[in-house]
C-alpha cells in the first residue's frame, strides 16, 4: 500500500479501513473479557491480533482466511488469571499459544529453583500489561506500515529490573510482520538475558505432509524422546493420541538466518527470521499430540533448559546496569512457488 495511492483509491472506497488499517476492540466474555485488543490487516490478506494486555503478544494471525499460527484449547485468558506457581502449570493453564508469546525476560525455559527462589515455566512476561500504546500508520519511501507502540517491565523488590520497549511493524507491500524489543536493565546489578520468542504455528498451515526447514548448521535432540524421532525432526504427521512432545535445538552459524514451515497442499509457507548472533538457540517444539497439534520455532537467547541450567553450564548472556539491547524477529508468509523454493534450496545448502 503507497501513500500516493491512496486518494485515487478512495474513489472506490471512501472508508479505506474495509481494506487495511487497524482496528482498537475489546474483548466482552469468558476469560478475556475486558481484555484489550488491536487488530491489524495490510490489504494483501495477512491479519493479525495484538494484545496490549499481554505484552503486545499475538494470539490471532492469518492470510487470506487461513489461519498460520497455534490456537489451542486454553483460549484468550486476561492476565489476571495467571498465577505464577514457580513450576508448570501455572505457565500452561495460560498458555493460549498464538503466533507469539513471549518469554522471559530473566528467566525462560524450564522451571528451575535457585537461592531458594522458584523461577516458572518460561517467566512471566507474556502476562504483563503495557503502558504507554501508541497505534498509528507510518510511511517510509511512500509505503504505509501498520505500526504499535508500547512498554511492559520485569521488576521485583531485591530483584531484577528490565523494562522492554516493544515495536510491532506490519508492512502494506509485502506480508511480512516484523517485532522490534529493546529491553533495559533500570537496575544496579547485572541481569541474565534470557528472553526466548515461543513462536508457534498451528492447523491448516501446520498438517501431515507440511515440512520444516532452517539455515542454521547443526541439529541436535533433547532428550532420548527427541532422539527416537531424529529421523523424522523435520515432518510434519498426522495427530496421534497420546504421543509425547519431541524438542530439538538448531545452532551455528552467523548474521540472519530462519526457519521455515511449508505446506505443499496449501501452498503456503511462514519464514522466521532472526540474528543468531543475538539469539543462538533455534529451538523446535514439535508436539504431534490429537488436541494439542503444534509447531513451535524459538529463537532464544538460551535454549529452554531454565535460568539454573544457563548458570550451571555458563551459557547465560547478561544485561548490565543501564545498558539496552535491540532483537530484531521478523515473520514473513510466502504463496510464491518459486521464493519458496529459493527458500528451501538454501536450507538444504546449509544443512548439507
Amino acid at each position: 500500500m503507497k501513500r500516493s495511492e491512496l486518494q485515487n483509491l478512495r474513489k472506490y472506497a471512501g472508508d479505506l479501513s474495509g481494506i487495511y488499517g487497524m482496528q482498537d476492540i475489546t474483548y466482552n466474555e469468558g476469560r478475556a473479557k475486558g481484555m484489550r485488543a488491536i487488530q491489524l490487516k495490510n490489504g494483501r490478506g495477512l491479519e493479525a491480533t495484538l494484545l496490549p494486555d499481554r505484552c503486545l503478544d499475538i494470539p490471532y494471525f492469518s492470510y487470506k482466511g487461513i489461519n498460520l499460527g497455534l490456537v489451542n484449547k486454553v483460549g484468550l485468558s486476561a492476565p489476571a488469571f495467571f498465577q505464577d506457581d514457580g513450576g508448570v502449570r501455572g505457565f500452561l493453564k495460560q498458555f493460549n499459544g498464538g503466533l507469539l508469546t513471549t518469554c522471559g525476560l530473566t528467566y525462560s525455559g524450564a522451571a528451575s529453583e535457585m537461592g531458594g527462589r522458584k523461577y516458572g515455566l518460561h517467566g512471566v512476561i507474556a502476562n504483563m500489561p503495557c503502558t504507554n500504546i501508541n497505534k498509528e500508520e507510518i510511511c517510509e519511501n511512500d509505503e504505509i506500515f501498520l505500526q504499535v507502540r508500547g512498554e511492559v517491565q520485569e521488576a521485583c523488590v531485591f530483584g531484577e529490573y528490565i523494562v522492554m520497549r516493544r515495536k510491532i511493524k506490519m508492512e502494506t507491500e509485502s506480508n511480512v510482520l516484523h517485532i522490534y524489543d529493546t529491553l533495559e536493565n533500570r537496575d544496579f546489578a547485572p541481569a541474565p538475558l534470557m528472553n526466548l520468542y515461543h513462536i508457534n504455528f498451528g492447523y491448516p498451515l501446520l498438517d501431515a505432509g507440511s515440512r520444516i526447514y532452517f539455515s542454521t548448521d547443526k541439529v541436535e535432540a533433547n532428550d532420548e524422546e527427541a532422539r527416537k524421532g531424529m529421523d523424522l525432526y523435520s515432518y510434519i504427521e498426522e495427530p496421534e493420541i497420546g504421543r509425547p512432545e519431541q524438542c530439538y535445538v538448531h545452532t551455528g552459524g552467523e548474521g540472519l538466518h530462519y526457519g521455515l514451515v511449508h505446506n505443499s497442499k496449501l501452498g503456503l509457507a511462514a519464514a522466521v527470521h532472526f540474528n543468531i548472533d543475538d539469539l543462538p538457540y533455534f529451538n523446535q517444539w514439535k508436539c504431534m499430540k490429537a488436541g494439542d497439534y503444534a509447531l513451535g520455532v524459538e529463537p532464544s537467547a538460551a535454549g529452554f533448559w531454565g535460568l539454573k541450567y544457563a548458570m550451571d553450564n555458563n551459557t547465560a548472556r547478561y544485561l548490565q546496569p543501564g545498558e539496552t539491547k535491540t532483537y530484531h524477529i521478523s515473520i514473513e508468509v510466502l504463496d510464491d512457488p518459486e521464493k519458496i523454493q529459493s527458500y528451501i534450496s538454501r536450507c538444504k545448502e546449509s544443512q548439507g
